[in-house]
């Protein structure tokens, strides 16, 4: 019974079945040649020399020209990115800020050089640092918001065609208002290429581990320069001396730099302007209020901001001044009730552009045609705060002291 079952199995797997038969199923019989024939050729052919590309880092030497910062710092930060997006990027900190070496692996890279490091940066975050056409410098969030206020940070503040303005997350219809930056400077490097190896960048396996470059020491220079702007505000207003307190703000303003163009971003901004001195306060004549910040400038255009009323924006689309920028100012009077609001809506002829010095100016003259701020005359509260009665101190006599 038992050799009938098994010959029957067999039989219907195909095989020869037979006292000393080698059972062999039909799906291997025709792999059979060819394994017979792979070994004899692989047993009697003649080995070749193995070569393989270097996976050895070149050791390039980066020299920095700090002539054109604003100053030599205490330490940079290199940032190398592979240009065919492949992840192979190195960047590192270092203090040693005009000579020090790099460890980079093949290919072509993109260098972007700053002083410091991203950490020391308050109010410039550092974005996209892994692909050259994303590294960007951006302005975040000031760390205190102002108090809600229409007139400054709300629906006011922003003209009807600027888009793009981030608004606060609380959703209360203001603005997000952006950290002023602090000094940077950067330098970008093109079209890096790093080799490594000998022989078209190929070596024997077998010397893998004891291979030495030959070529000679490559070597780069930087020269990173000022990349953030000043924005210069002067502002002529009638009554000058009925003034108390002043606070303002400028939307349309540039909110980050991408680091390997060095160009502004075209999403706009809005920042507050602080510190605001006068002059010629207290005259009945016209008197001047003036401020400075830091920003990264006009937003990107295509075209010098200063040379046109209009000017091309990089979508091609023709933009007027007073669609993308506006100066908002608001005055507390001497009396300290009466608060006074004013929008300006800028064209060129109170926007001059400084380029080979990074600086905006915003200049309201006397005869601005739209008119200036005119503060009315208001009475002035006490200054003294309290009225209080003290009681002059007795004359006192004498103590002996013991030394």
């Amino acid at each position: 019974m038992q050799k009938g079952w098994l010959a029957r199995f067999l039989r219907h797997q195909g095989a020869v079945c037979g006292d000393k038969s080698i059972l062999v199923p039909p799906y291997l019989r025709t792999l059979v040649p060819p394994i017979i024939l792979f070994a004899l050729f692989f047993l009697s052919s003649c080995r070749r020399d193995l070569w393989v590309y270097t996976d050895e880092l070149r050791q390039v030497e980066l020299i920095t020209d700090w002539s054109e910062a604003t100053e030599v710092p205490d330490g940079m930060t290199w940032w190398f990115m592979n240009d065919n997006l492949s992840g192979q990027n190195r960047h590192n900190k270092t203090s040693d800020v005009t000579h020090t070496w790099l460890a980079l692996p093949r290919g072509t890279f993109t260098g972007i050089i700053f002083d410091y490091s991203p950490e020391e940066y308050a109010h410039i975050e550092f974005l996209g640092m892994t692909r050259p056409d994303k590294a960007l410098a951006h302005l975040p969030a000031a760390a205190d918001q102002p108090l809600p206020d229409d007139e400054l940070y709300g629906p006011k503040s922003v003209p009807y065609y600027l888009h793009g303005v981030p608004l606060n997350p609380e959703g209360n219809g203001m603005y997000l208002i952006s950290s002023e930056p602090e000094l940077m400077n950067a330098d970008t490097l093109f079209n890096v290429v790093i080799k490594t190896g000998v022989e078209d960048d190929l070596i024997l396996w077998d010397e893998r581990e004891k291979y030495e470059t030959t070529l000679e020491t490559q070597t780069i220079e930087a020269q990173p320069h000022p990349i953030v702007w000043q924005l210069h505000v002067k502002v002529a207003v009638k009554g000058l001396q009925y003034m108390y307190s002043v606070r303002a703000s400028v939307a349309g303003l540039a909110d980050g730099c991408w680091l390997s163009t060095l160009r502004h971003t075209s999403t706009p901004c809005l920042q507050a302007l602080d510190n605001w001195q006068t002059q010629n306060a207290w005259t009945d004549r016209v008197g001047y209020i003036t401020t400075s910040v830091h920003t990264f400038g006009l937003i990107d255009t295509d075209m010098p901001p200063s040379s046109e009323s209009t000017f091309l924006s990089r979508s091609g689309e023709v933009v007027h001044y007073d669609e993308h920028l506006r100066l908002n100012l608001q005055f507390m009077l001497r009396d300290r009730q009466t608060v006074l609001n004013y929008h300006f809506d800028l064209g060129s002829d109170c926007i001059t552009v400084e380029e080979d010095q990074l600086i905006v100016n915003i200049d309201i003259p006397i005869d601005y045609p739209e008119g200036i701020p005119d503060l009315p005359y208001v009475d002035e509260v006490d200054a003294s705060g309290f009225d209080a009665t003290v009681t002059p101190w007795a004359d006192g006599g004498t103590a002996d002291t013991t030394m």
